[in-house]
């Protein structure tokens, strides 16, 4: 009698869609800043201080304050 061999079982790949999207999306916009303060540059602009932030820089910041208001409110006022 012959032997029944076993199939060995395949690990599913795993891929994380969501952290590839968001780390394209960081890649492509940090050259995109790169290159807009670079011709900033050449132009004689001065990117100083909060006026010259970009959209995502922005976002990060406003993310950030209210998080630290959360912070306060839970922890210093409650």
């Amino acid at each position: 009698m012959a032997a029944k061999q076993k199939k060995e079982k395949t690990k599913k790949k795993y891929t994380n869609k969501t952290g590839e999207m968001l780390s394209d999306y960081v890649r492509t916009n940090y050259e995109y800043t790169k290159e807009n303060r670079r011709r900033q540059e050449e132009e004689g602009v001065k990117t100083e201080g909060l006026k010259n932030l970009n959209t995502m820089e922005k976002t990060c910041v406003v993310i950030i304050v209210l998080g630290l208001i959360g912070c306060l409110i839970r922890y210093v006022i409650l």
